[in-house]
């Protein structure tokens, strides 16, 4: 494991989650598919990359560790898997023509919106700032967020405790007609 989250497996690049940087794990290679292990357990399960010289990072592996030093994604080797989908890239792109001085540091917030938030719910964020003409920036995204929050009311689920005499009784009446048909 190296120090920047990521493991080299047959000649190719795979990131992991950020806490195991330092610590030793267990890569298992199949035909389709890789598998990593840390202390007996399974951390990752991924797509086997085909040739030499590849990469697969995922930005959530990555993001925590932009986020204490965002001016590290300009020089970030493995930039270009940072963009989850294609509106991540058409974000980054107007970031950088709007705000290019803290791009950057707006594009790494909304990958790590992404990561802790869900991606789909920044996606829509920045897809409904996009077809309305606004700007896309961090903050926007986040007021964008939050506000479909607000609407959702938060979801309120109760859960009726368990009443054991309930499967008591169904078990006898199973019992019952078990004696029944015999």
């Amino acid at each position: 494991m190296t120090i920047n989250s990521t493991i080299r497996v047959r000649h190719n690049t795979y990131s992991v989650p950020s806490q195991l940087i330092g610590e030793k794990v267990d890569v298992r290679v199949y035909a389709e598919r890789i598998e990593v292990w840390y202390a007996g357990t399974k951390i990752e399960d991924m797509p086997r990359l085909r040739g030499e010289g590849k990469h697969a990072i995922n930005y959530r592996h990555i993001v925590d560790s932009l986020v204490r030093k965002p001016g590290a994604f300009a020089a970030y080797r493995y930039r270009s898997d940072m963009f989850p989908a294609t509106i991540f890239r058409v974000a980054y792109d107007s970031l950088v023509e709007h705000y290019p001085s803290t791009a950057d540091r707006q594009y790494v917030r909304l990958l790590h919106m992404s990561a802790k938030r869900g991606q789909d719910r920044v996606e829509a964020a920045i897809r409904e700032l996009i077809e309305t003409g606004g700007q896309v920036t961090g903050e926007k995204v986040q007021e964008l967020i939050q506000r479909a929050d607000e609407n959702r009311g938060g979801l309120n689920v109760e859960v009726a405790p368990i009443v054991l005499s309930d499967y008591d009784r169904l078990l006898n009446a199973m019992e019952e007609v078990e004696q029944w048909a015999m």
